[in-house]
């Protein structure tokens, strides 16, 4: 990266600026809408925007000449610079910290894709939208990506949660001593740092990764769920098999833990899943490649839709196949023991519901597909 002290030493006031400094600005902005393809406007990062707002070519030269541009913004992660070869990103990731989860390159990858799709700034001027939940928790992921943890460093507040959390599930710490850890950590900062004090703060964060499940006990031999018309029956009304592990009272006779189910079963909604697939215009566009992706060897078999199976559900389904969004999915399901052979009896048996809409390969600006 090249050196960009110019952005601040080129610019001491608004009435001193430097030739280097316009000059650099100019090929700053090319850059910048070079990347960003045909969008008329894209995150401004003058200090008084901060990368929040969207603004035209023209509006960016104003607000640059007049405020300047945000403090520590040397690497234009909002702007084309997140998206480096992930060879290169996964290296020096691993040359930082061996288990850092990269958190900020998935939201790289997802401002991406949807870089066209933010409101304009007339947009934006004539009515402020409130936006939902789950966008103003990417926002606010987004800022912190952005944020550096303290002013005498490159490293951000998101990179600094994501090595810490990776840290907590490596060695299995439990909350106290992460919260502990924390407050140690923030006590060597410089005043005024942006790390978290808590496991709380640190995965409010990464709210917008999250996504819902839900624990449904089931009988033991595989009869029930206890959901509906049985959430409230403690024994199986088919075997009769208990819904809680059963311990000794001493006494000869057994007693429910009720903390303890016998076997859960643990229930991943497909519907949000899906949503999230067509959260940005350019997967939703990969959505529909099933339908109308070309094929540019018709003599080979690219992809599921090209299969007997799936003309004849089509030729069987016709309103089905009309509309391109249509989600198909194939299951698969097998067991395993994730504990190996240990004496622990314990298998797991996942079942994985896979979306076939999407391209066979990696997509490239909408047009190729290898």
């Amino acid at each position: 990266m090249d050196n960009r002290e110019w952005m601040y030493m080129g610019r001491p006031s608004q009435a001193q600026i430097t030739r280097e400094w316009m000059d650099k600005t100019e090929k700053f902005l090319d850059h910048v809408f070079k990347a960003a393809k045909e969008a008329r406007d894209t995150f401004c990062p003058c200090s008084q925007c901060e990368n929040k707002k969207r603004k035209t070519r023209e509006v960016k030269v104003q607000h640059f000449c007049k405020y300047g541009f945000m403090p520590n913004y040397t690497r234009w992660v909002s702007h084309g610079e997140a998206y480096r070869p992930r060879e290169e990103a996964v290296r020096r990731r691993l040359e930082a910290f061996d288990g850092d989860g990269g958190v900020p390159g998935w939201l790289g990858d997802y401002e991406d894709a949807t870089f066209a799709e933010r409101p304009t700034e007339d947009e934006q001027e004539d009515e402020e939208e409130e936006p939902e939940p789950s966008a103003k928790a990417f926002f606010a992921m987004l800022d912190s990506a952005q944020k550096v943890l303290h002013e005498k460093t490159t490293v951000s507040q998101l990179d600094a949660i994501g090595r810490l959390l990776g840290l907590k599930s490596q060695h299995n710490m439990t909350q106290a001593c992460f919260d502990a850890m924390m407050a140690i950590i923030g006590g060597l900062l410089p005043e005024g740092h942006h790390l978290p004090s808590s496991l709380y703060e640190s995965t409010r964060l990464l709210q917008a990764l999250k996504m819902p499940y839900e624990q449904i006990h089931c009988c033991p031999k595989g009869c029930v769920l206890f959901r509906e018309e049985h959430k409230d029956a403690k024994y199986c009304p088919k075997c009769k098999s208990s819904r809680y592990v059963e311990v000794d009272k001493g006494d000869g006779k057994k007693e429910q833990n009720e903390d303890i189910p016998m076997k859960v079963l643990r229930h991943l909604p497909i519907i949000p899943r899906l949503q999230r697939l067509f959260m940005s215009k350019e997967s939703a566009k990969q959505m529909t490649w099933h339908k109308n992706g070309v094929r540019y060897n018709p003599d080979k078999m690219v992809h599921p839709a090209d299969g007997e199976a799936w003309k004849s559900f089509n030729g069987n389904h016709r309103g089905k196949d009309e509309e391109a969004y249509n989600v198909r999915v194939a299951l698969a399901m097998d067991g395993f023991n994730p504990y190996e052979m240990i004496s622990a009896p314990y298998t797991c048996w996942p079942v994985f519901a896979i979306p076939l809409n999407l391209p066979p390969g990696p997509y490239f600006n909408g047009k190729t597909y290898s």
